[in-house]
């Protein structure tokens, strides 16, 4: 089942990823119309996305390490910073909760808007022109 979850939060990315790509385009040659694509993906990846990239099973073990004060096993620093900002937000909402609706509230924040991808550059890049690649 969890390969079944990753595969559908890697799609939903992977569309919003060139979706956000094809609205940076559009916005900043508004602005400056020869834009390189460069400006264009740097825009992109440091634009808003529409939700948090990890499956319920993640952030909910994640989470729990973080609320243990364990050190979380993570190189990844965008990744890091992601499952920081989910759980801050969990933190903040479930002060009010029973015991039973704290991952009622973790599988709402996981859906929210997020204030990015949590991709470099690179990676952003690497999902647009793989993406682009295959619809042709």
């Amino acid at each position: 089942m969890e390969n079944k979850n990753i595969d559908t939060v890697r799609e939903a990315r992977k569309q919003d990823v060139v979706k956000s790509f094809f609205e940076s385009a559009k916005e900043v040659r508004k602005t400056r119309p020869y834009a390189t694509q460069d400006e264009i993906i740097k825009h992109a990846a440091n634009s808003k996305a529409p939700r948090f990239y990890v499956t319920f099973e993640n952030a909910r073990r994640f989470i729990s390490l973080m609320a243990r004060k364990k050190k979380l096993p993570l190189i990844n620093t965008n990744k890091l910073a992601m499952y920081k900002e989910i759980y801050r937000r969990y933190v903040q909402r479930v002060k009010d909760c029973s015991k039973r609706y704290k991952y009622i509230v973790l599988e709402q924040i996981i859906e929210e808007p997020a204030p990015s991808f949590y991709l470099d550059e690179q990676s952003f890049r690497g999902i647009v022109y793989r993406t682009l690649r295959e619809r042709q």
